[in-house]
């Protein structure tokens, strides 16, 4: 039984898999999907997600013990390449297109992350907000969270980061969204199925392969490419934000230190 292989069945491939059950590796890909899951990475996921995460410091041994020092720049960049093309297949124009116009109907982006997303979380507040977007980011923890839940309104559109186990804190935002009915666009790796009854709209975005060293690389790509979107949803309020933007930094700098526009 896959359950039976422990943590280690995330990390296996087809083949390998089929050879610890003892059938065949299509076999193994075809219960897969019978199980209701679009491929073999989806369920090594949700393996991921049933049994307790691998500390870090053995994630980053795991990791380490994979690719050579002389071997790791190569080796993340084609990861990287990996998690994308996944990301094409698990994120459907529609759904990003659903999440776009929901983000973009509100009066403000809230987004919401945790430790690692929290840092995620104020770069698309600031991304947001340079678009002319009013827009804030929810990162405190415990029940600090509660002072910035008090911040949100009905026509707000929050962005929740959440991976891995299901937190409390994931829970209460769920619940105090709905009560606002504030819709709520959620980007997640495994969380997906648990969280679909209280979210408008998910974004399946891993963090690289289950049980190694994770990377948020591509939660980054996917929270640029919503700020681009919201910015070509209302184009000329968008530049003319970041040209005043431009105005004031050049007032405080003495000189013009332009910002890309998006």
């Amino acid at each position: 039984m896959l359950l039976d292989l422990g943590p280690e069945a995330t990390l296996l491939s087809a083949a390998a898999l089929a050879e610890q059950l003892g059938t065949s590796d299509a076999t193994v890909v075809r219960t897969a999907k019978a199980l209701g899951y679009s491929g073999l990475a989806e369920l090594r996921r949700a393996l991921a997600a049933y049994g307790e995460s691998p500390p870090l410091g053995e994630r980053l041994r795991r990791t380490l013990e994979q690719t050579p020092d002389d071997e790791l720049f190569p080796a993340v960049i084609r990861n990287h390449l990996a998690a994308l093309e996944t990301l094409t297949r698990n994120v459907s124009p529609q759904a990003f297109q659903d999440a776009v116009a929901i983000l973009a109907g509100q009066e403000r982006v809230v987004w919401r992350g945790v430790g690692p997303s929290a840092q995620l979380a104020a770069y698309g507040q600031l991304m947001t907000q340079r678009i002319g977007k009013p827009s804030s980011a929810l990162v405190h923890t415990g029940t600090s969270f509660a002072d910035e839940l008090l911040t949100l309104e009905p026509d707000d559109a929050v962005v929740l980061f959440a991976y891995g186990r299901l937190q409390p804190h994931v829970r209460v935002l769920l619940e105090h969204a709905e009560s606002l009915e504030a819709p709520v666009v959620l980007i997640t790796d495994v969380l997906g199925r648990r969280l679909e009854a209280g979210v408008a709209t998910t974004l399946e975005c891993g963090r690289g392969a289950p049980g190694l060293f994770a990377s948020h690389g591509i939660t980054l790509v996917v929270v640029e490419a919503l700020v681009l979107a919201i910015a070509a949803t209302h184009q000329a309020e968008s530049e003319a934000s970041l040209a005043k933007l431009n105005e004031l930094r050049a007032a405080l700098a003495g000189r013009r230190i332009d910002v890309d526009t998006p």
